[in-house]
């Protein structure tokens, strides 16, 4: 394997003109590592290596949150099906088993082979003539030597093509070459048939990751170009926000709308907000912005009228509706937020100022939307150990500006 400097191959994207992909690409053998606008590269290798991970692991999974709109056009999301997931899992297994070998010893009822006689004896109807007893059928251990011996040597294939790939995240040293050279047809057929005959969970998920990687490489192994990551990160920033501060169910909370036309109503597509929050009885509507001006500071890079427009239409529906007052009782509060990135220098959350209107009063706390920056890297790992205190903190930073404009 070359000689990688890891820290010179990663850099952070800018998300303007074509400096907008995320995620992890190989061009001729060359990998590259493309962190999301407000993401703080860590200044040790073995922290970096920790921060692809957490790169790789949130993209997997939160890139299936807006559902089939997002695969149904490569132009809207350019989501790219490199099977990261299951390279990552090969050669974590791999850390903790070793190769794989056929512990299981299977049996079989024949008249040859090495006979067990406690099973023959317990499952075996015996003929007794003269006083003696024969066994006509026995059970047997079955010879599976050839085909334990394939599996393990797929596995030695999938190991070091693995390795190969994505190895240099965890060391630089390779495994050993494979014994095995690449035969799809082969290692499909063995894979499938060891998936629908084995029981224990770990070994199958094994090999259908195995499997992925199989079918991933398709009828040649010789290409060096993958890449695993997306051109439209704002997805991934909706899906983070939604998941760390946002409650399900919140399709009651979108405005509708309708055409009624001789008699009949003909149903609009309803306005969605990314996320609602709900904390100490309040409501709080979040956009999830990701825009640049964390990084710039530059008011151009602030969420424009129509957005902010929109996020009232949002407050003022969930604040005057009847339906929410009897969910809620009489006295809750409806807030309102975009939610941008940014690379913290001290505290998670920073709230930059209010975005307001000239066509109303701008009294009510739903009409003072807030700007609200939040730490990339931060959040990220919020999906994983998601708790209340994240929701108190953005909570406590929206509600400590209304009325001040700063």
């Amino acid at each position: 394997m070359q000689d990688l400097s890891i820290r010179d191959r990663c850099s952070v994207n800018q998300n303007w003109d074509a400096d907008t992909f995320v995620g992890l690409k190989c061009v001729n053998g060359e990998f590259s590592v493309h962190f999301p606008l407000g993401f703080a590269i860590s200044s040790d290798d073995k922290e970096l290596r920790k921060d692809i991970i957490l790169l790789l692991d949130t993209i997997a999974s939160t890139t299936g949150k807006r559902g089939s709109d997002i695969y149904s056009s490569a132009k809207e999301y350019n989501h790219t099906m490199f099977p990261i997931q299951a390279y990552m899992a090969v050669i974590r297994d791999y850390y903790e088993r070793g190769y794989y070998k056929e512990r299981e010893t299977q049996y079989i009822v024949s008249k040859r082979g090495k006979i067990d006689w406690n099973r023959t004896i317990k499952t075996q109807d015996p003929y007794v003539q003269d006083n003696s007893i024969f066994y006509l059928n026995f059970v047997t251990r079955k010879n599976q030597v050839n085909e334990n011996e394939l599996i393990s040597l797929i596995h030695e294939y999938c190991v070091y093509e693995s390795f190969s790939k994505i190895g240099w995240l965890f060391t630089l040293r390779m495994p050993q070459t494979p014994r095995i050279k690449y035969n799809k047809k082969l290692f499909r057929t063995t894979l499938i048939q060891k998936i629908s005959t084995t029981f224990n969970d770990r070994n199958r998920k094994l090999f259908r990751d195995m499997l992925a990687i199989v079918n991933y490489l398709g009828d040649s192994d010789v290409s060096l170009d993958y890449k695993f990551g997306t051109d439209r990160f704002e997805y991934v920033w909706e899906a983070l926000i939604d998941k760390v501060y946002g409650i399900t169910g919140k399709e009651e909370y979108f405005p509708r709308t309708s055409w009624v036309i001789d008699g009949k109503t003909y149903e609009n597509a309803c306005l969605e907000p990314d996320t609602i929050m709900l904390w100490n009885g309040n409501i709080y509507v979040l956009d999830a912005k990701y825009y640049r001006y964390g990084a710039t500071k530059r008011p151009s890079d602030l969420p424009e009228s129509t957005s902010i427009n929109k996020q009232i239409t949002y407050g003022e529906y969930i604040a005057e509706q009847d339906k929410f007052k009897m969910k809620h009782g009489e006295n809750y509060t409806v807030y309102n937020a975009f939610l941008m990135p940014f690379e913290k220098i001290s505290e998670n959350v920073v709230n930059i100022g209010v975005a307001l209107s000239d066509w109303k009063s701008n009294k009510k706390e739903y009409e003072q939307i807030q700007g609200i920056l939040v730490d990339v890297k931060h959040l990220m790992h919020s999906v994983v150990s998601k708790d209340d205190n994240e929701i108190a903190e953005l909570a406590r930073c929206i509600e400590l500006y209304i009325g001040r404009e700063k």
